[in-house]
């Protein structure tokens, strides 16, 4: 008989951040994070973003390890000093258990609901206004959304389902990593409207949606390949295809990240471009 594959810990990663070097004329020339989607890690010099929130999943005991929400630093237009988000203006993010660890005939489920929000402190006023009395007149970046893990030792494979909805502005990714450090794209999102508009609405756009199949070894470490449910019931078909890893995330990777956005809500040279479509 095949041993039960072990039950492993696996790192959540949700991130908003804007691929330009700056927001454009409708985001008041604030510094952007010039890249593309990435799975490099955040906290580090290889890709700032302007929310990220990771946590690591331990699906033995259904434990949520180090969380963490913050922002990476910024500056604005007018300042030649950077703006370190800290304290009470950093960003606020809750991540909890919506239905807890639930273990049958070998398959692991757990259910988790998460959300990030924070403000762009680098606005006039802003900080001095957010550190004393706890709220500021610039609008808040809102992403929620909602995990579920089902691991199953048996057949050796994890399921993940991921719906990420928030204002819609600006772009988005999410990404799981094993204990080997190999990484998988959940999804990716790229912005809708305009930084005033699209933050002040908070009108819960639906950004992310994602329903995959990993299969593990025996120590619940990727094995390689990865299998598209959602693909699977658009095209009506009664067998899951797997692809490489490696091919799936390079899909994210080189994809546009101004794919189908109106440019010119930043470049005001580009504005015709958004009615000659």
């Amino acid at each position: 008989m095949q041993p039960l594959t072990k039950l492993s810990t696996y790192e959540f990663n949700i991130r908003s951040f804007h691929p330009e070097k700056d927001f454009g004329w409708s985001g008041l020339m604030f510094e952007g994070d010039k890249r593309g989607f990435s799975l490099n890690p955040s906290g580090t010099e290889l890709v700032t973003s302007r929310i990220w929130q990771k946590f690591k999943l331990n699906t033995e005991t259904g434990e949520i390890k180090y969380p963490e929400t913050k922002s990476d630093r910024s500056k604005a237009p007018w300042s030649k000093d950077y703006r370190e988000y800290l304290g009470r203006l950093a960003p606020k993010g809750v991540i909890q258990h919506i239905r807890p660890i639930r273990t049958q005939q070998n398959i692991c489920s757990i259910q988790i609901e998460g959300h990030y929000g924070g403000e762009n402190h680098a606005m006039p006023a802003s900080p001095e206004l957010k550190e004393s009395i706890g709220v500021t007149y610039v609008p808040t970046l809102d992403v929620r959304y909602k995990l579920a893990v089902d691991v199953d030792r048996t057949n050796n494979h994890i399921d993940i389902v991921l719906y990420v909805t928030g204002d819609g502005f600006p772009n988005c990714e999410a990404f799981v990593v094993d204990k080997l450090g190999k990484a998988v794209f959940l999804g990716v999102h790229v912005r809708k409207g305009a930084a005033p508009v699209s933050l002040a609405l908070n009108l819960d756009y639906p950004m992310i949606a994602c329903a995959i199949r990993l299969p593990l070894d025996s120590q619940g470490n990727f094995v390689g390949t990865v299998g598209d449910e959602l693909l699977r019931r658009r095209n009506n078909s009664d067998k899951l295809v797997y692809e490489n890893i490696t091919k799936w995330n390079h899909r994210f990777l080189v994809s546009n990240p101004n794919r189908n956005h109106c440019m010119g809500l930043e470049d005001y040279k580009k504005i015709t471009e958004c009615f000659s479509k």
